[in-house]
């Protein structure tokens, strides 16, 4: 069974999402790369994206620069 976003995670993404775009030149370049995949199947799937734990950690890690 997949397992959807909870309400406060997908909230956090669209925050992520809308913000990125202003900090995009402090990401190096794989962290450019890992948000581009993330917000492109964010875009796509909505709450029923799948974000792995691993995935949590590094968007923790990389949020600090943008939120």
């Amino acid at each position: 069974m997949r397992k959807t976003l909870k309400q406060e995670e997908f909230d956090w993404l669209k925050r992520l999402e809308s913000s990125v775009d202003k900090y995009w030149d402090e990401l190096n370049d794989w962290e450019r790369i890992f948000m581009e995949g993330i917000l492109e199947n964010f875009r796509r799937w909505g709450m029923n994206t799948i974000v792995s734990q691993g995935q949590w950690n590094v968007l923790s890690k990389i949020s600090e620069k943008i939120l």
